[in-house]
């Protein structure tokens, strides 16, 4: 059984939706098909590879959010604003700019998996949630099967 790193949960409602993990070791954005309407299974997750430099985005916007969780309870906090404590405010708000729509799947490049996350996710931590977090992807995709198309 091969576990890929999970690196970043940029969209989370009851598990991890949207965000970064590895597949076979490599850096790609996943995205739930259900949640995001590309497909009728709530397991499916659909995988595509991501560019070097919207990774470089990603990943210092991420760091940013584990800062502000990391302050809280801290006088750090007082003045901090969801989801960037006001030190990391202006760069979080150019990042998001700079990321903009980018985070989503390749219609034209990706592929279907099944998702076991591990450790499983415990809602009671959000701080701690994703430290360490593996996930193991299952290929669905199978002969006489399509994918559902992207919305327009």
């Amino acid at each position: 059984m091969r576990l890929d790193r999970l690196l970043t949960v940029d969209a989370y409602y009851d598990g991890a939706l949207l965000g970064i993990a590895e597949l076979d070791g490599v850096p790609h954005i996943y995205q739930n098909g259900f949640m995001y309407a590309l497909d009728d299974d709530e397991t499916v997750y659909f995988l595509s590879p991501i560019a070097p430099e919207l990774l470089a985005l990603v990943m210092e916007d991420w760091a940013i959010w584990r800062r502000y969780l990391a302050a809280s309870g801290t006088p750090e906090a007082a003045d901090a604003r969801h989801p960037a404590l006001a030190c990391d405010r202006e760069r979080h708000d150019a990042l998001e700019l700079a990321i903009g729509d980018r985070l989503t799947t390749d219609p034209h490049n990706r592929k279907r998996f099944k998702a076991d996350f591990w450790p499983p996710a415990s809602p009671a931590d959000p701080g701690a949630l994703w430290d360490g977090q593996r996930v193991q992807w299952t290929p669905c995709d199978t002969p006489g099967m399509p994918e559902r198309p992207a919305p327009r």
